[in-house]
């Protein structure tokens, strides 16, 4: 008998698989344009239809500024919020490329894979 409950785990997978594609998100935006934080977790959550919703970037968004991925490209006050725009740096366009390249990769074996086991069909007869 399966212990534990099978949708808390696939909420655990979903949020594992959010945390280690949010940096390559966040840059992929901000390699086409300088943005706030607001409105790529906008476009992120409207995009996916709400599966990539993202609670709390702000760790995200400080840990890539320490190491020097984006920096902040300026800032503006409008309705009585204070937005500020982040760019990538040059240094987060080649770590996005490392990245991307990685994700790619490891999508296409995993597609491999799982095409493979489709066609083999089922054993269990």
């Amino acid at each position: 008998m399966p212990r534990g409950n099978n949708k808390d785990y696939s909420a655990k997978m979903t949020e594992n698989l959010k945390k280690a594609l949010t940096e390559m998100l966040i840059l992929s935006f901000l390699s086409k344009k300088d943005m706030t934080i607001y409105e790529i977790l906008n476009i992120l959550d409207k995009q996916s239809g709400g599966i990539c919703r993202i609670q709390y970037p702000y760790g995200v968004i400080y840990r890539m500024s320490d190491r020097g991925y984006i920096e902040i490209a300026g800032k503006a006050v409008s309705d009585d919020r204070r937005r500020i725009h982040y760019r990538i740096t040059d240094l987060g366009r080649d770590y996005l490329a490392r990245i991307r390249d990685e994700y790619l990769a490891f999508s296409k074996g995993m597609n491999m894979i799982l095409d493979y086991v489709e066609s083999i069909g089922n054993t269990d007869q």
